[in-house]
């Protein structure tokens, strides 16, 4: 089997096999592309959504460390901000991603259409 004919999105070759007559891996064969971006997006969300939950379970606990008195509130405060910054993480992450979505399927449009 051949090797892909299409171009990374950070402008190296593909290295997957080809598949079909078109000489395109699954991941490049336009005839994928609404079940790739439906893969994409199920697992970006799963893995956002897998940590939102583990950072609201911890926050949950420190409020009750807190409550009974197993830690000090000062302190609970400084892992709460800690906390802060890693939300704001996620959502940066979840940005980044879906702007790099975008712009690959932007190329995949202009090739498709011919556009430079």
């Amino acid at each position: 089997m051949s090797r892909c004919r299409e171009t990374k999105a950070n402008g190296e070759p593909c290295t997957l096999l080809a598949s079909g007559p078109q000489g395109l891996c699954w991941a490049h064969d336009p005839a994928n592309r609404e079940q790739r971006r439906k893969m994409a997006s199920r697992a970006a969300r799963s893995k956002g959504n897998r940590e939102v939950a583990t950072l609201k379970e911890e926050i949950k606990s420190l409020i009750m460390d807190v409550k009974v008195g197993e830690l000090d509130r000062n302190d609970a405060a400084v892992m709460i901000q800690g906390y802060r910054v890693l939300k704001d993480l996620i959502a940066l992450e979840r940005k980044v991603k879906e702007t790099d979505e975008l712009a690959a399927e932007i190329e995949e449009l202009k090739r498709e259409y011919g556009v430079a």
